[in-house]
């Protein structure tokens, strides 16, 4: 019975410094005045699914948010989300930001056992509500990782200056791109 109730309040114990731990991280997100979001898709997973089916795709998908979340904490980042073959993640650096989603085209892109990624990378003020975020800068993102081709990531010039000389990775072929639902042009480059 003593053996019981000391595992029960162990586990209390456990559960209240998780709580903790996730407030303090989503209440320091929060104070972020401008951070960087990231996101990745996995070119092809709607022909993959058809072509193998619901239960392989699900497999896949696992796979690839696991080794997001990985490589996100890796680079000092916060996985978000998921949604379905994709992922949001919430990065505090910008250039920090860069070298995650350079990483993320050399390491997702090159497995065999998971699909081509694209990446998009913008920085800028965005509404933090509960757990998710709101707003032009997380939208810029998540267009311009639908711009980039497989295993391409572009990254916007506001994440670019953000950044400064602090590149881990080589940025060229600048080019303006039209994003859906964006009224101006967006300058992007392309990680070499």
């Amino acid at each position: 019975m003593i053996g019981m109730i000391a595992s029960c309040l162990a586990a209390t114990v456990a559960l209240g410094l998780i709580v903790l731990a996730s407030t303090r991280r989503r209440r320091r997100m929060r104070r972020h005045p401008a951070p960087t979001f990231v996101f990745a898709d996995l070119a092809g997973y709607t022909a993959l699914t058809e072509e193998r089916g619901d239960d392989a795709a699900a497999r896949l998908a696992r796979e690839f948010r696991r080794t997001m979340c990985a490589l996100s904490r890796e680079h000092g980042a916060t996985q978000v989300k998921s949604m379905g073959d994709g992922v949001m993640i919430w990065a505090p650096d910008p250039a920090d930001a860069i070298a995650l989603a350079a990483c993320a085209v050399e390491v997702v892109g090159t497995r065999p056992d998971l699909l081509p990624v694209r990446v998009g990378v913008h920085t800028g003020p965005a509404v933090m509500r509960g757990c998710d975020w709101y707003g032009s800068a997380v939208n810029v993102a998540a267009r311009l990782a639908a711009q980039a081709e497989p295993n391409e990531a572009l990254v916007s010039a506001a994440t670019r200056t953000a950044a400064g000389g602090r590149l881990s990775a080589a940025l060229d072929d600048r080019r303006d791109v039209t994003l859906r639902g964006v009224s101006a042009t967006v300058a992007a480059w392309r990680l070499a």
